[in-house]
């Protein structure tokens, strides 16, 4: 009889060698160790894939797949694919567990029996947000996609462990080539089939952040990718009835950021000043920034946030430019 694991750690991988020793070892020396580990080289053309192979040969839970760069999702889903843990956790490579993530998650799915568990993450030395106040061992659909809506944090794929059934029949096929806001669109898919939602408060992920990837990552059509994933949240609170008028403000406050946080990383990247100015003229240009902005009290919004928004609105693109390049430097 073949016994199969209770967890299945899926860890896509890209040009991650500064990173993947700790990322890896933070797995393999948790204190449960019923578990895969599945390693997924996306066309790293780094010592990456290398460096795969090697944990490969030194433990026998962990595999490797080298396929060629395909991007997040299907990189993921190609990794849960080969999946056959009852559970999915999913640990970017550039990040690590902390000590007891999977004694805490496994002692909270046994008392729950929960579909989706999430648990908290801490960025830096700041926790991020503890989303329902404490434990919540049923948290129902209307308050898992306002609080999705209201709460971005709350979409990473990283902080929940999912049923592998949730992710069977899921259709990838008309998303396969996002590259942004990618955690947001699985998760609310997953969401959707799940029949038990629960939440732990303990911080147990270290997410690093990364500007220099986040950055290279940013793709022209990042705005129209979050539009689509943000879209289909929308739809389950269309279907929930929590589409009124209060959820919408969040909404098109949420677009806003994202706006905003594109153009700053595209500023930071590597780009040509000309290409920069062609991605942020994109942005202003788009057909629902000029509708959104003119509808959205900026006043929500912090100093910064508010004066790039302000910039952006008013076309002027290489004092944007200027500034964030100045703020770089201080």
């Amino acid at each position: 009889m073949v016994i199969t694991p209770k967890f299945s750690v899926v860890v896509p991988v890209y040009n991650a060698e500064k990173y993947l020793d700790e990322c890896v070892n933070s797995v393999l020396s948790q204190s449960v160790t019923d578990f895969e580990l599945i390693l997924v080289n996306d066309g790293s053309t780094d010592e990456s894939g290398h460096i795969c192979d090697r944990f490969a040969l030194r433990d026998s839970r962990i595999k490797v797949i080298h396929q060629q760069n395909s991007g997040p999702i299907p990189t993921r889903f190609n990794g849960v694919k080969s999946a056959v843990g009852e559970y999915i956790l999913s640990l970017d490579s550039d990040d690590y567990w902390l000590d007891g993530l999977l004694e805490s998650v496994r002692d909270a799915i046994d008392r729950f029996g929960s579909d989706i568990l999430i648990f908290r993450l801490l960025k830096g030395d700041m926790p991020c947000h503890d989303f329902f106040g404490g434990e919540k061992e049923n948290i129902t659909r209307d308050e898992y996609f306002s609080t999705s809506l209201k709460e971005s944090g709350m979409n990473s794929i990283v902080i929940k462990a999912c049923k592998r059934s949730l992710f069977e029949n899921v259709d990838i096929s008309s998303v396969m080539s996002i590259w942004n806001s990618e955690d947001l669109l699985i998760s609310t898919m997953l969401a959707r089939k799940a029949e038990k939602i629960s939440y732990i408060p303990d911080v147990l992920y270290f997410y690093r952040s990364n500007d220099t990837n986040i950055s290279s990552n940013i793709s022209e059509n990042a705005l129209d990718e979050y539009l689509i994933s943000r879209n289909i949240l929308w739809h389950e609170l269309e279907l929930t009835g929590l589409d009124n008028e209060e959820n919408r403000k969040v909404f098109n406050t949420g677009f806003l950021r994202r706006a905003a946080d594109i153009v700053l990383h595209t500023n930071r990247s590597s780009l040509s000043d000309k290409e920069k100015l062609e991605r942020i003229r994109l942005i202003a240009e788009h057909k629902e920034f000029a509708r959104i902005i003119k509808e959205t009290d900026l006043s929500v919004f912090g100093t910064a946030k508010k004066i790039r928004l302000k910039l952006l609105d008013a076309r002027k693109f290489r004092l944007l430019m200027l500034l964030d390049k100045i703020r770089s430097k201080i």
